[in-house]
Formats: structure tokens, sequence, C-alpha cells
């Protein structure tokens, strides 16, 4: 029953972050998906791991939106977005609850779960982690000076 609320937090998150129209939404969504992530990682397998995987992808995450949040003009966040949040949240876990069968309630936590060939789940934060990388060294130059001049 966790994994269902954990899971519909991630799915309505990443709905909400299409939604976002200013990179300062969009970062706090995505840090708030990495920790549900975080989360969901720290539930199959220990703690400490799942702490240090939303360290790391947080450290990656923040310096490329403090590089988006510079390039972008001063401006107000007027979005109504918030609010939807807590009805998708509800709305996708009713769908997951009425999709969940009663065969699938009683099952053990199984640590070695995280390392197995049908999760997928370290290698896509991985390539998150890589494409965040690429996306900072391709806007940032050190030869250019700084992104925003302010004159």
């Amino acid at each position: 029953m966790t994994l269902l609320m954990i899971n519909s937090i991630i799915i309505t998150l990443f709905i909400s972050c299409m939604m976002s129209v200013s990179p300062i939404n969009l970062g706090i969504l995505i840090i708030l998906v990495s920790l549900s992530i975080a989360i969901a990682m720290g539930v199959m397998s220990t703690g400490w791991f799942g702490l240090i995987t939303f360290i790391i992808y947080v450290g990656g995450m923040l310096v490329m939106f403090a590089y988006f949040a510079a390039l972008q003009p001063n401006q107000y966040i007027t979005s109504w977005a918030w609010f939807m949040v807590p009805s998708f949240s509800l709305i996708i876990t009713a769908i997951m609850w009425a999709m969940l069968s009663v065969s699938w309630l009683p099952q053990p936590s199984n640590p070695s779960q995280i390392y197995s060939n049908n999760l997928m789940l370290p290698i896509f934060m991985a390539l998150i982690l890589f494409l965040a990388l690429i996306m900072v060294v391709k806007t940032s130059r050190a030869d250019e000076g700084p992104l925003r001049p302010f004159h």
C-alpha cells in the first residue's frame, strides 16, 4: 500500500511538471519527484541507498536549474497547478487502488529487487543524471563568460 501511494505521488508530480510555466516551479517539482523516488528506493531496499541517491540527484539538478533560472527573466509565479496536485493524486490513487488485485497485497519486501535485471530504476536515475550533466556542460562555457550579463 505504501508503494501504491508513492507511485501515485510520482505520477502526479510528473503530470504537474508538464503544466509548469517557470523554471522555479519545474525545479521544485523535479526535486519532489526525486524525493519520492528516493523514498520508494528506501522502502524497497535500505534507507541509505535512497538517501545517497537523492543527494546525488539533487546536486546535479540544482546546478542545471540554477543556470535556467539565471537565463529566465524575473517573473511572478501565478500558476494554479499547485492546487491541482492533490486532486490528481487522489484520482490516480483511486485508479491504482481499483486496479489492485487482492493477490498482489501480501508482497514481502525484498531488498535484492533493487539490483535485479527487471528493475531498471538505478539505471534510469543514472541516465537522468548523465543527461543533466550534458545539459549543464552544453549551456555553460568558460570562454564565453556568464550566461546572463548584469549591466
